[in-house]
């Protein structure tokens, strides 16, 4: 026999939430077109979805935006997590994966959990306190668009660069496993348990549900139409519809519109109103669930028996060999870098050369100070991924473990172009603000330093400086002389029209280590 699809009628749920599911994948799609586009003016045109993120409207002091969002909020309830966030946009595809399969549905359904206020406050006033501490390591890594932005330019970007022809070049692998188990931890959670992260550890879920639980726009009941079959309750993938009460906590409802959809009864509305009883005889009997023939005494009746309480369900077990191998490959790479670090010592250890290293990190062009640059960075990855020349790269040490993944200059990948502002035109915080060109070509980030004992006098650095500020001189005799192994000539830099652009370092040929580095500006 032939099987005959069930057609089911557009409703007014339906609509909603077919409308809200295409505004949350657009959003998703252009937030991954930002960081993964290879056309710098495409990532500026779409400059305006970092804008419209909250954290980072935060850290810019954007007060206005800020209060549109808290008046969205107070009206529509947390249209943010459904709709504009990218990482729960993320959530949704994970989530909603398995449960393509009715098996899956059936066996794993949705089903209403107690609001863990103190874990989610908790997270909220260590994020606040963090973030006003200066203590940006925790902020940086819970902010959900930093980190989809990180996992963006560090997982994703590579493959499009290879894609499209070009050679793929990884930021950091440090910052590719962060985002790489950011994203798997993420996924897991949503793959059993819906939006938990949203409702318990993300600092933005938390600030939102606050305002969130008088929205005016709500979610309610009609229990004279409820048939408490809880198809409401299974779909609801923020787990905050309580049958037992027939009541949905506003302050976890990210408004996905599933709930409505599901209903088939219609009892289930986004509306102003509250739903009275037309029966208000009609209460909870016991400890018992709602709704089921068992529940519902009949005048004149024999009790019934009580249902059977419904079972929690089982605790997600954590693979220990793979949290060991993961273990293991954190702990292996600062081992990986010394073995290299001691080749390259063994290297110029036969010769007088000296191994240089940048005084003080060198952060991007446009910050007003260090300070505020640390202070508004939120290490999205945002400038890291456009960085033509690839010269910036997500910070592991440089800024201070206090600091962790924000941008600093590697010269040795790449040199800051002259008439490029890429990173201080997109930056959403205000960390970097924007340059005209003219204004970059003396913007001073840094000063360039040589080493005399590595020079080898090749003239390359003089000739690519673009400022003019380096020029070959004669070397000292005591240091020179024949059978020296060493250049007549040695770079000479005029530290005051050299703006640390790092053009030199780069092109630098000497080896083992090279003989000029540019030292950043506090």
């Amino acid at each position: 026999m032939k099987r005959h699809r069930r057609h089911q009628t557009v409703t007014p749920g339906r609509a909603l939430r077919l409308g809200r599911v295409i505004i949350s994948m657009a959003m998703l799609a252009a937030a991954t077109l930002l960081f993964t586009t290879l056309d710098a003016r495409l990532a500026l045109r779409l400059g305006w979805v970092a804008r419209l993120q909250i954290f980072p409207l935060a850290m810019a002091g954007a007060f206005t935006a800020l209060a549109a969002w808290l008046l969205a909020t107070l009206l529509f309830g947390r249209v943010y997590c459904s709709s504009v966030c990218p990482m729960g946009a993320l959530q949704d595809i994970f989530s909603r994966i398995p449960r393509l399969r009715r098996k899956w549905r059936r066996r794993h359904p949705y089903r209403f959990a107690e609001a863990n206020n103190r874990l989610r406050y908790l997270m909220l006033l260590t994020v606040a306190a963090c973030t006003v501490g200066g203590l940006a390591a925790i902020p940086t890594l819970l902010d959900p668009y930093s980190a989809f932005g990180r996992f963006c330019s560090s997982a994703i970007l590579p493959l499009v660069e290879a894609a499209g022809g070009k050679e793929a070049v990884i930021a950091s692998g440090v910052a590719l496993l962060i985002s790489l188990l950011t994203v798997a931890a993420v996924g897991a959670a949503a793959w059993f348990n819906g939006r938990v992260i949203c409702n318990t550890v993300c600092p933005v879920g938390s600030a939102l549900s606050i305002p969130a639980r008088w929205s005016l726009f709500h979610f309610d009941i009609d229990t004279d139409r409820c048939i408490n079959c809880r198809a409401c309750e299974h779909a609801c993938k923020a787990r905050c519809i309580s049958m037992a009460d027939h009541v949905v906590d506003s302050s976890r409802c990210v408004v996905c519109f599933d709930c409505v959809a599901a209903c088939g009864e219609g009892a289930i509305r986004y509306t102003t109103r509250r739903k009275r009883l037309s029966i208000p005889m009609l209460q909870r009997v016991g400890t018992t669930e709602v709704g089921t023939a068992a529940n519902i005494q009949r005048p004149g009746a024999a009790p019934m028996p009580s249902a059977r309480p419904t079972t929690p369900d089982a605790p997600v077990r954590i693979d220990r060999r793979r949290f060991l191998a993961t273990g293991l490959l954190v702990a292996a790479a600062p081992a990986l870098s010394a073995i290299a670090d001691a080749a390259a010592r063994a290297e110029g250890a036969n010769t007088a050369c000296r191994r240089l290293k940048p005084i003080h990190p060198v952060a991007p062009p446009g910050r007003r100070s260090m300070a505020d640059f640390l202070d508004r960075c939120t290490g999205c990855g945002l400038c890291v991924a456009h960085c033509p020349t690839h010269a910036l790269t997500p910070s592991t040490g440089q800024l201070g473990w206090l600091h962790p993944l924000k941008p600093v200059m590697d010269y040795d990948r790449g040199a800051c172009l002259f008439d490029c502002t890429r990173c201080t035109d997109l930056c959403p915080t205000g960390a970097l603000t924007p340059l005209t060109i003219d204004e970059k070509h003396i913007f001073i980030i840094g000063h360039a330093r040589v080493e005399a004992a590595n020079c080898i006098g090749c003239g390359l650095c003089a000739e690519i400086c673009p400022r003019r500020t380096i020029t070959l001189r004669r070397r000292p005799a005591p240091h020179g002389g024949a059978g020296s192994g060493q250049s007549e000539y040695i770079a000479v830099v005029d530290t005051s029209g050299c703006i640390g652009c790092g053009a030199c370092q780069n092109i630098c040929p000497a080896t083992p280590w090279k003989a000029i580095t540019v030292d950043g500006i506090i």
